[in-house]
């Protein structure tokens, strides 16, 4: 008599207990692939922006050392350009010399 009654009261909470489970169930089972793609997207999205910081780092260290070398270069080209003024200006004095020491020299010839 008593089990009966009891079971009448219990019945309905076990059902919707065991529903509630299966439910739960389904849904974890749904939702664990888009739980699964939601955390590999994220790892690609962190991924791409550690090589988007990498990028720029090389791209800034590149341009640094282009700007020193550039400042270098330009020295060097200044000194370059001072050495080729002075042999320019060596061998336009060398030049004048070699006319000057080899002049042709007319010679008379008899008159007729």
């Amino acid at each position: 008599m008593f089990l009966p009654e009891l079971l009448n009261q219990v019945g309905p909470l076990v059902i919707k207990t065991v529903i509630g489970l299966v439910i739960t169930g389904l849904l974890g089972v749904i939702m664990w692939p888009i739980k699964r793609a939601s955390k590999e997207w994220k790892a690609l999205k962190e991924e791409q922006a550690s090589i988007h910081t990498e990028l720029v780092r090389q791209r800034e260290n590149c341009l640094s050392t282009l700007q020193a070398q550039g400042a270098t270069m330009i020295e060097l080209q200044s000194k370059t350009v001072g050495i080729l003024e002075g042999v320019r200006l060596d061998l336009a004095e060398q030049t004048g010399y070699l006319r000057a020491g080899f002049t042709p020299l007319r010679r008379r010839t008899a008159k007729k």
